[in-house]
């Protein structure tokens, strides 16, 4: 059969705008967000971030145009008037343009993350991609199956209806394994991070094993022998997919790939990743004034010596050190908080829950002096308690205490810290 007679006679025509149309809308009005919101290009976030979305409605449009498909082959008897080719063949290219929008409701977004994001996809970043390419093709030949045992108007709302649900709704249930075999890889994956294996075969295995079975419907033999085959293969299958993920919670098991970093400074030597590379000698200057007015005000004794970007350890990022500080300095770059978060990060009290007002003066004392002082609507988006009458006097108390000379200041700083731990638990 010509390609173009094949296409114009398939349901993947009548399903194309419906799928770019909504494919474009969850992008631009969702993806989109989580795509730009990083400082820096990262392959994997721009492939997983782009299509975690996507894989239910994806695998719902091919199955459903797949059962559509069905239910003509069978009421057609296409096989009947080509009997020197094989079923599978036959099937094969009937499937395929079904097939090919499923993976167009993938590849499109992907396409705009990186057109928006330039950078280069990587060998690490494929694998979610991937698995919903062999998930489209799996769902295609179970919406097929389902086609030729069920009426077309039956067959097309129970299955797109049914897919993506089946698929999309575990992540709003328990127990936890359910999302992880599901074949929407909802990683949330971070700078860093990349798809581990073991959660790709959790993911793919399941719905693999049911194409398979229902495929072996067209393979000749005994219908009892490969009834027992087909249930076996379900079965074993789903069972190495839960012995994978029982143990995990929401989250999937992720693997942390080393960034390559560049280093600038010293006392603190700043590392941040080489995308930085333009702003490195600005954040490390920032860096470096915070630090020594922390010091010059008595608030440390000293400087770390070595200050690492937070986002390159992923969502596991270690605990910071004398020796070692790890934090989020390329999102704060973006916010002109680079100073803010150092200060809040590493400004302590004699106690661990100090007096909320009066931590917020030390806070805005600190930050005044750094050029970085916080909102009143920031620090409200942390604290529906705090009102506008407790902010401006705050500062007003902070705006004496910044004319005073700086051993007063210093002063003033260990009698309100010990003042905010009065009572404190």
């Amino acid at each position: 059969m010509r390609i173009s007679t094949l296409v114009r006679s398939s349901a993947a025509l009548a399903a194309l705008g419906p799928a770019l149309g909504l494919t474009l809308a969850f992008y631009f009005f969702s993806t989109h967000d989580q795509v730009v919101y990083w400082p820096y290009p990262y392959a994997p976030i721009l492939v997983q971030r782009s299509i975690e979305q996507m894989y239910a409605l994806s695998y719902a449009l091919v199955s459903a145009a797949s059962a559509w498909q069905g239910a003509r082959f069978k009421e057609s008897r296409v096989q009947d008037s080509v009997p020197y080719r094989r079923t599978g063949t036959v099937i094969a290219w009937t499937l395929t343009p079904v097939v090919a929008i499923g993976w167009l409701v993938l590849l499109v977004p992907v396409a705009l993350a990186f057109a928006e994001r330039p950078t280069l996809p990587t060998p690490e970043s494929l694998p979610p991609l991937l698995l919903g390419m062999a998930l489209c093709a799996a769902h295609g030949v179970i919406g097929f199956a389902a086609g030729q045992w069920l009426k077309p108007a039956l067959a097309v709302p129970v299955m797109a209806c049914g897919v993506f649900l089946l698929v999309s709704y575990p992540h709003a249930m328990e127990p936890f394994y359910l999302r992880h075999m599901s074949g929407e890889y909802f990683a949330h994956l971070g700078f860093a991070e990349t798809a581990s294996a073991g959660s790709m075969v959790a993911h793919l295995l399941p719905t693999l094993a049911v194409a398979v079975a229902v495929s072996l419907a067209w393979a000749p033999g005994r219908v009892l022998l490969r009834t027992a085959l087909a249930v076996a293969l379900c079965g074993s299958a789903t069972f190495v997919s839960y012995s994978i993920v029982k143990d995990w919670n929401y989250n999937p098991r992720v693997n942390v790939e080393a960034v390559p970093t560049l280093c600038t400074g010293a006392a603190p030597e700043v590392c941040l990743p080489e995308n930085a590379r333009g702003e490195a000698k600005e954040i490390g200057a920032e860096v470096d004034r915070t630090f020594a007015l922390l010091v010059d005000y008595q608030v440390i004794d000293a400087a770390p010596k070595r200050v690492e970007e937070a986002l390159d350890y992923g969502r596991f990022t270690p605990a910071n050190t004398k020796e070692t500080g790890y934090l989020l300095l390329s999102t704060a770059k973006r916010q002109n908080r680079i100073g803010a978060q150092i200060i809040d990060t590493y400004t302590a009290f004699p106690c661990e829950a100090p007096q909320p007002t009066l931590r917020r003066a030390v806070l805005l004392w600190l930050e005044k002096k750094t050029g970085t002082m916080s909102s009143y609507g920031q620090i409200a988006a942390g604290d529906p308690f705090y009102s506008p009458t407790q902010h401006h006097e705050v500062l007003r108390s902070v705006t004496e205490v910044s004319a005073k000379p700086k051993a007063e200041q210093v002063a003033w700083y260990k009698s309100i810290s010990r003042t905010a731990c009065e009572g404190a638990t």
